[in-house]
């Protein structure tokens, strides 16, 4: 009976999801601009406020993330957060980016 006990606080253990790690300082804006969006998203804090720009100018809503890429943020890379909202410009991944 032990054994089954000891077995199922392992288990149980490592289903408990472990504490976020806690930043150095305060939280910068990552180099996003050149990824895909879905690459963008996992790059930036999940708690950050991100707005979209269509690159064309069309007003294109970004439906499907995977088919996006990112052509330029603000604010640039290394720039602190800090409650500030990221906005990138994206166009569809068979789109180049306006200069």
């Amino acid at each position: 009976m032990k054994r089954i006990l000891t077995t199922s606080f392992l288990v149980l253990s490592c289903l408990v999801p472990a504490a976020p790690a806690q930043a150095d300082g305060p939280e910068r804006m990552p180099q996003v601009a050149g990824q895909g969006l879905v690459a963008a998203y996992r790059a930036l804090n999940y708690d950050t406020s991100v707005q979209l720009r269509d690159g064309r100018g069309a007003g294109r809503h970004v439906l499907w993330p995977a088919s996006w890429k990112v052509c330029s943020q603000s604010p640039d890379a290394g720039a602190p957060l800090q409650g500030r909202k990221a906005t990138l410009t994206v166009v569809k991944t068979h789109e180049e980016c306006p200069v």
